[in-house]
């Protein structure tokens, strides 16, 4: 891990007001720093580009958000970054189960889209490649979130637009499964 601002390599993970920060002995205090170490990543045009996942779980009229202490600190569907050879399908039922403690749908989920867009994570990556999945269940399973969020919510299509989304979840269920812009 190094610090995005000044590369030092001795870094602190802090917590204010409930929010993950890092600190290098430079004292630069940043919500983001470099790591790439451990991640399925590539180089495209001078930029370094993570590959990610996510996945959409909606119930009825109603989608599942996390409210995230880690940045981006705003609501996201469960998603994270591709570890190393991990295919993505298995690394979205990872991320589910990690973030959500959903462990029993994964033959139930669909890929929905698959592509590039601008979202600067706190690994230092300001480019992602998304691979994103479905899943609709019936009834709301039992949920738990992990130290990435503060904590889970089901919000209907009309509350989203209120809502501080992360840009890959603004894009992945405003814009692509409800065609809001």
């Amino acid at each position: 891990m190094k610090c995005i601002e000044c590369n030092d390599s001795d870094i602190e993970s802090m917590n204010e007001d409930g929010v993950e920060l890092y600190k290098c002995s430079n004292n630069h205090v940043n919500r983001r720093m470099i790591k790439n170490q451990g991640l399925e990543y590539y180089e495209q045009e001078g930029e370094t580009v993570h590959r990610s996942v996510g996945i959409i779980v909606t119930c009825k009229n109603e989608v599942l958000l996390l409210d995230r202490r880690k940045y981006p600190t705003k609501h996201s569907i469960p998603a994270g970054h591709l570890e190393e050879g991990e295919d993505p399908s298995k690394a979205a039922i990872r991320e589910l189960e990690e973030e959500t403690g959903i462990d029993s749908f994964s033959d139930d989920i669909s890929k929905v889209f698959r592509g590039k867009i601008k979202d600067a994570c706190r690994r230092g990556s300001d480019f992602h490649d998304w691979s994103l999945y479905k899943l609709r269940v019936d009834e709301k399973p039992d949920l738990s979130s992990n130290d990435e969020a503060k904590g889970l919510v089901w919000k209907r299509e009309s509350q989203l637009e209120d809502i501080d989304l992360t840009v890959p979840t603004k894009k992945f269920i405003l814009e692509e499964e409800y065609g809001i812009k």
